[in-house]
């Protein structure tokens, strides 16, 4: 578990060092890489072992109300639970890689996803440097806007 650990804190490093270099790359495949964790790991997980699904949050969370959700909610149905996560991450998947006007909420959809995520385990603990990654794209997104022209109360441009 800790080399995996390890492994999974490298690669979001280097996913940190690239959309500190090339935002839009970054941003690009952080897009991809939502869409295919949502279906390679959540929806393959949910279909083939929704049992183990449902044990994601149990085995050892960080944080005590994480056992009691997937013991007493996820449970009930973990299908449609891995189902509805695998569709948040490919919305957010999508408005990453699609960007313009919406690129912002699929930037602090992802964020939030990962922050939420993060206790489930030791091994996700490095999903925190993913969410640093996608706050430099929000951050830098911020720096690029085009400020918007001030117009005065009578309608004319300031």
């Amino acid at each position: 578990m800790l080399q995996q650990t390890f492994i999974w804190g490298a690669f979001c490093l280097a996913v940190f060092g690239l959309c500190l270099w090339r935002p839009r790359a970054g941003r690009i495949f952080l897009g991809v890489f939502f869409i295919l964790m949502a279906l390679g790991v959540n929806v393959v997980f949910a279909l083939v072992d929704p049992d183990g699904f449902a044990r994601l949050g149990t085995d050892a969370p960080l944080l005590a109300p994480y056992e009691w959700v997937f013991a007493h909610v996820v449970t009930r149905a973990p299908v449609a639970f891995g189902l509805l996560v695998a569709a948040f991450e490919i919305t957010v998947g999508v408005l990453l890689i699609r960007g313009g006007r919406w690129t912002g909420w699929g930037l602090v959809g992802g964020i939030a996803f990962l922050v939420v995520i993060s206790p489930l385990g030791p091994w996700t603990l490095p999903n925190l440097i993913m969410v640093a990654a996608l706050g430099v794209l929000l951050w830098h997104r911020r720096m690029t806007k085009a400020p918007a022209t001030a117009v005065r109360r009578d309608g004319e441009r300031a």
